[in-house]
Order: structure tokens, then sequence, then C-alpha cells
């Protein structure tokens, strides 16, 4: 069983959120609460949470203080913030906290599922004109961004969504075909996917590659 906590006073967002979840993660149960305390109060019942989806703006809160005060007490548990405020420095500002993803309420229903679902498997989620926006990291560092991806993994998913076979990525990206394979397979991981069609489809939800052409 997949235990959510959500933090939210709209509650007409929170039964959207209830029913998207339910409908595509299997398995699951959504525990809506309109404000901090609540929340805190629930993540200190000593019931097991997989992941807390925390407003950004509640009532009582200022800021980013709720972030803080949830991470500080409750550092176990994953939590991602999601906001209206889907502001550059907002993103930056939540990751560097330590939070796991950030959501904007302006995702259309499959990419928030898409997301989710990532999140919830043990990966990080942030808009993609976000990472687009920021400096890339080096290939290689470890950095994540999209999905948990780091920047050349999100390279070889690209050209891997092209259709290019793990040789052909190889010899563009100039690396050898084994590295390929281990990038392709961490992929595979991150996005909790198969193969490579159920990756192309996933790296489409999640706006890290573009839709085909009509």
């Amino acid at each position: 069983m997949v235990r959510i906590l959500l933090a939210d006073d709209h509650p007409l967002f929170a039964h959207a959120l209830r029913l998207l979840i339910e409908r595509h993660i299997p398995d699951s149960t959504l525990v809506a609460l309109g404000d901090l305390e609540s929340a805190h109060r629930e993540l200190s019942s000593g019931k097991r949470y997989d992941l807390v989806i925390l407003d950004l703006q509640m009532p009582g809160v200022k800021g980013f203080e709720g972030v803080e005060r949830t991470l500080a007490r409750f550092p176990e548990v994953p939590l991602v913030l999601i906001s209206g405020a889907d502001t550059t420095a907002n993103v930056a500002r939540a990751v560097q906290l330590g939070a796991k993803g950030f959501f904007p309420k302006t995702m259309a229903p499959n990419v928030l599922a898409a997301a989710l679902q990532v999140v919830v498997a043990g990966g990080t989620y942030v808009p993609a004109s976000y990472a687009q926006g920021t400096p890339a990291p080096r290939a290689g560092d470890g950095s994540e961004a999209v999905a948990g991806l780091t920047l050349r993994e999100r390279e070889v998913l690209t050209l891997l969504a092209a259709g290019h076979a793990n040789k052909e990525i190889a010899r563009t990206l100039d690396l050898q075909e084994i590295t390929i394979k281990l990038h392709v397979r961490n992929i595979f991981r991150k996005l909790s996917v198969r193969n490579r069609v159920e990756a192309t489809n996933a790296a489409r939800l999640l706006e890290i590659v573009p839709p085909p052409h009509e």
C-alpha cells in the first residue's frame, strides 16, 4: 500500500488529486488535510507515509517555513511541493531545501500522474522548463534534474526516444556501448519502466522529450 499525505487548503484540488492517485497509482491511499499542523500531527501518529505533498501557500505558514519545519521534523519522509507559483526561484529553493520535487498546479493530469509515480518510485521531479532554464550540470557528476535523471541520462533518453540503438547513441555521445547500456538500465529504474517504448512514453509525459508530430 502506497500511503500519501496531502496538506492543502483547497478541497476541490484535494478531491481531484485523490481521484488522480487512485486511478494511476495502484494500491494507494491519500489522506488530505487542510493545514500544516494537522499534517504534522498525522505524521507523528506512527502511521507510515511514502510521500508528503505540501502546498507552498497555506494559512498560517509564511513562504518556505512549512517546508523547512516539515523536513526538520520528518526528514525520513519524501516531500514534494505543489503550488501555482512555479517560478524558477521557488523551484530552486525547494530543491535546495531538500524537497524531492516541485509540481505546478497547472500541470496536465497525465503529467502530474507520471511525476507522482516517479517520486513514489524514489526519483525526483521538477518542471522541464526549470531544468532547461538552469545551468546544465556536468555530465557524470551525479547531478539530478527532471525525474531524478542526470544530464547524461537525459541525453541518452532523448536519443533513445528518437529511435536510436545503443551503438548509435554511444557513437553520438562518444561513449562505450557498455556505458550506454548502464545508462539505459538506470533510466528504466528511475522511470519505473520495463522497455524502451515505456521509457519513451514516460519521457513524453514528463516533457523530457517533445511529443511526436501529428
